[in-house]
């Protein structure tokens, strides 16, 4: 399974951090591109990302040997999606929905805290351990509404964490943290990397404009590519 890891501060967004160049993830063989970059979302950048992070991995897969498949994480998947269709009777998806949204609206809301965002992430926890279990769908788009809530609820947790990493406010990023009133302190202007690695939380940070001159580096990185763009 992939691990997650987001980027905050970028475009007043986070998003998926991805290799400068090759827009792969953390996961070998799985690219990302437009909105689920940290960069801000329009359909000019859902495009050019989308055509080139597409030759990239049509590169890799050529270059790649097939590999093995694991049935036992398959059969382990299959039963996490397929549960909530499995059982006769819980709850439905927009209990589980309306439960993380109230999460982020009293602990993750316009003025945080380093206190409130902890008592954030112990109450998604307590509904991913007490409440998920009992997702109930009757056909196959409660079934798919659920795992979208499912998503919701991690895409949640990333959210609150990436908070509790950045110790100052910001005007730019619309973010007010009460314990940190300090307004953009040059020291905090970077960006911050969220990632979690073996079941534990790990930050990082990565400067602003870390990709370098944009078409230096694209015309190093692409030397091979005989398309549209063409280097004089």
């Amino acid at each position: 399974m992939p691990q997650w890891r987001s980027v905050d501060g970028a475009g007043a967004r986070g998003g998926i951090l991805i290799d400068d160049w090759n827009m792969k993830t953390t996961l070998d063989g799985l690219y990302a591109t437009g909105d689920q970059l940290p960069a801000s979302g329009d359909h000019n950048l859902a495009a050019t990302t989308g055509r080139y992070s597409g030759r990239k991995a049509a590169d890799y897969v050529r270059q790649t040997l097939q590999g093995r498949i694991s049935r036992e994480q398959v059969v382990a998947e299959k039963e996490r999606v397929y549960a909530p269709i499995k059982r006769n009777d819980g709850i439905d998806w927009k209990e589980l929905h309306a439960g993380v949204a109230r999460t982020m609206q009293y602990f993750c809301s316009e003025y945080k805290t380093e206190s409130l965002l902890k008592m954030g992430l112990d109450s998604l926890n307590e509904i991913e351990q007490d409440y998920v279990p009992r997702l109930f769908a009757l056909d196959p788009h409660k079934l798919m509404c659920s795992l979208e809530s499912v998503s919701t609820l991690e895409c949640a947790r990333i959210i609150i964490q990436a908070s509790l990493a950045r110790r100052a406010s910001s005007r730019f990023l619309a973010f007010d943290r009460i314990d940190y009133p300090q307004i953009d302190p040059p020291e905090w202007n970077k960006l911050l990397t969220v990632r979690l690695e073996n079941d534990k939380v790990k930050v990082g940070e990565r400067p602003h404009g870390f990709w370098g001159n944009m078409k230096e580096n694209y015309e190093k990185h692409n030397t091979d590519y005989t398309g549209v763009y063409k280097a004089k």
